[in-house]
């Protein structure tokens, strides 16, 4: 335990001794309060469904540049090898650096909750949908991270470990539209369901079905398990 809580830590303090996390948090409040302000104005959405689509897409730009580090950085650094030293198992190495991802998340989606301020004082939302919409958000940027974990232990550049989380989170967004490519077939199912933009759909409305978050826990715990198997596949 005290293994987990010191990468844990050590992880936590190392996104802020560098200008990343500031950087990508400062950036994700700010255009998210952007948009949300421009659909009040200009729009007359006085609603968070627009405000969570943005935030959704913008989590899938900038989540990979936080993940991209995780395990890529310590090859380059060549601490890697001193990180598998440690009492520590392998799992728990891979979920403390995971749950030091999901703070900074919950930190970012932390940030935007301003614009539900801003609503209650304005108008009187629905305020059980908001908050469905915020639990579906930060499962679908616990995907995301999780995703992103996964490749960076695979990868041993940070360039080539954010690029091809890009590519993954983009395939995994508009892989239903591949169902047209197949129209008596029964992929068009399995398209639909892994789809990130299909599960979304309901999240963004503020409605987190049981099949919806069964999704995100099955995703988030095959790619946890993978990275702990690459993990212990490069220590023998």
């Amino acid at each position: 335990m005290i293994g987990f809580w010191s990468v844990f830590m050590r992880e936590s303090q190392h996104y802020f001794v560098t200008p990343i996390a500031y950087v990508v948090i400062s950036t994700f409040w700010l255009l998210s309060g952007f948009f949300f302000s421009f659909n009040q104005l200009f729009v007359s959405a006085i609603d968070m469904v627009s405000a969570f689509h943005n935030m959704s897409l913008l989590l899938m730009l900038m989540i990979p540049l936080l993940t991209m580090r995780s395990f890529a950085e310590e090859k380059q650094a060549g601490t890697l090898e001193l990180l598998m030293t440690l009492p520590i198992s392998d799992g728990a190495i891979i979920l403390a650096k995971y749950l030091s991802l999901m703070m900074l998340v919950f930190f970012m989606l932390l940030g935007s909750s301003v614009a539900v301020l801003v609503l209650i004082y304005f108008g009187e939302p629905d305020l059980g949908p908001v908050l469905g919409g915020y639990t579906g958000i930060f499962l679908l940027a616990s995907s995301f991270s999780a995703l992103g974990l996964l490749i960076s232990s695979l990868s041993a550049n940070q360039v080539v470990a954010a690029t091809a989380t890009w590519s993954l989170l983009l395939v995994l967004w508009f892989i239903d539209y591949a169902s047209a490519l197949f129209p008596a077939s029964d992929l068009i199912h399995l398209f639909q369901h892994i789809s990130f933009s299909v599960q979304y759909l309901d999240i963004i409305r503020g409605v987190v079905t049981g099949g919806g978050f069964i999704y995100f826990f099955g995703l988030v715990l095959f790619c946890l398990v993978s990275a702990t198997q690459v993990l212990r596949m490069k220590r023998f």
